[in-house]
């Protein structure tokens, strides 16, 4: 019984002659049949070496390539001993090589393209799942709770504009500012350094950290009469140009991400005073509503209580009828 012998870089006898033919670079038409044949021959005796059963189409195919190289070597001539022109004996081969070169191309395609249950997968049966019809239990005050949940829905699909802030001064350009104005001998206040117009707090908050930095540095001291109070400056002493140099590793991405912060930790308490002054407006309005509801339930029922006290019985009725009967015989 013949088997199929796979290795790396072929398979099957047409395989392996396809694969000495690219290796050694030669035009499938043109193929170089004794180099080929020893290339071939050097295999079988490999595979035989290793103890791999050598299938018939390989040992066919030694012959095939052994009888077209004898065939090319011998001169073929006709009954008058003159040598004659014959078909190539390879082009047989050549056709059985095409042949397979289109099948493995062909394979290939096939074997990139999606598998099932290598790169893609199907979809399994619809589970059925039995579904319990339960009653469905409403919650008390399921009114207010709808309302309620409306105006929730509608405070938070409404739209956010988003605010893109200027780039923080850096610390370096800031004390380049108050060098001058921080004259040694005089007091002055931070607050009557911060003469932006526009976004005080950020300018105030980058120079509070610039008078923070040229304190840790000796030339300004800083001092505050109470808590929350406005801070003094006494100059120390002049404040030198180079000092520049000295707070670039504290330069404006530092300053920026500090002032950031505290920007974004005043927005949350802001944001959270507003959501407790929201909530609290909230269950103000559900009270109120509360109440003008159960007026208003209140107002029907006395409204039908009265009613009911005024309706008459069917012996009244009857009276009324009997007296209008009089007076119309009375008349006639």
């Amino acid at each position: 019984m013949s088997i199929t012998v796979q290795l790396p870089k072929f398979e099957g006898p047409l395989g392996l002659l396809l694969y000495l033919i690219r290796k050694e670079e030669m035009d499938i038409m043109d193929i170089k049949v004794h180099e080929i044949t020893k290339q071939y021959l050097e295999y079988i005796k490999l595979m035989k070496e290793l103890d791999l059963e050598v299938a018939g189409e390989f040992v066919a195919m030694a012959a095939t390539l052994i009888q077209i190289k004898s065939r090319m070597l011998l001169p073929q001539y006709d009954e008058n001993g003159e040598a004659i022109e014959v078909e190539d004996p390879r082009k047989e081969l050549v056709q059985k090589l095409l042949e397979y070169q289109k099948y493995q191309e062909a394979a290939k395609l096939l074997y990139d393209r999606p598998l099932v249950g290598r790169d893609v997968w199907l979809r399994g049966t619809r589970e059925k799942l039995d579904e319990k019809e339960e009653e469905i239990v409403l919650e008390d005050n399921a009114l207010f709770s709808l309302i309620a949940s409306y105006r929730r829905i509608s405070r938070a699909v409404k739209k956010k504009i988003h605010q893109v802030a200027a780039k923080a001064q850096s610390i370096s350009s800031r004390i380049l500012e108050m060098k001058d104005r921080l004259i040694v001998g005089q007091r002055t206040t931070m607050m009557e350094m911060v003469t932006a117009t526009e976004d005080r707090a950020r300018q105030a908050l980058i120079t509070f950290l610039s008078l923070l930095e040229l304190g840790k540095m000796g030339f300004v001291g800083l001092y505050q009469t109470e808590a929350y109070s406005d801070i003094w400056v006494d100059t120390k002493k002049p404040i030198e140009t180079d000092v520049l140099s000295r707070v670039e590793e504290y330069d404006s991405m530092r300053a920026d991400e500090v002032a950031a912060k505290m920007m974004e930790e005043t927005k949350k308490i802001d944001a959270d005073e507003d959501l407790l002054a929201e909530n609290e407006e909230t269950e103000e309005e559900n009270n109120q509503l509360q109440m003008d509801l159960g007026a208003g339930l209140t107002d029907d029922i006395a409204f039908v209580d009265t009613n009911v006290d005024d309706i008459a019985t069917d012996d009244e009725i009857l009276a009324a009828e009997s007296e209008l009967f009089k007076d119309d015989v009375t008349e006639v």
